[in-house]
């Protein structure tokens, strides 16, 4: 450790992994509250989404911290990137899912 490192902390690397904690808790509720209402669900899928962005970001910037000033927390945040895309990417097919059914039952009514 440097000594510019000496008492400091990758904060960037933390808020990370919490986002990406928040946003996998929220992805595994989400399939529950699917089926129960609606805008719960459109708000669950913000939910994922804004936390995704979130642990993006800080994640990168605690890596970026971690390599150049050696803090701790590099490989947090490499999980927590990591963690984040992939939820990001299941709030995006889930909102695709939700957006193609109703164009389907749209057509199926109104043909």
């Amino acid at each position: 450790m440097s000594s510019t490192a000496e008492g400091l902390d990758n904060r960037a690397a933390r808020i990370s992994g919490g986002a990406a904690a928040v946003g996998v808790a929220a992805a595994t509720g989400n399939l529950v509250t699917g089926t129960m209402f609606l805008p719960l669900t459109l708000g669950w899928v913000f939910l994922i989404l804004v936390c995704s962005v979130v642990a993006i970001i800080s994640g990168h910037i605690g890596r970026r911290r971690a390599r150049r000033h050696g803090l701790p927390g590099r490989w947090l945040a490499l999980a927590s990137i990591v963690t984040a895309y992939l939820t990001f990417l299941y709030a995006l097919l889930v909102t695709l899912l939700f957006f193609g059914v109703l164009i389907g039952l749209h057509a199926l009514f109104n043909s």
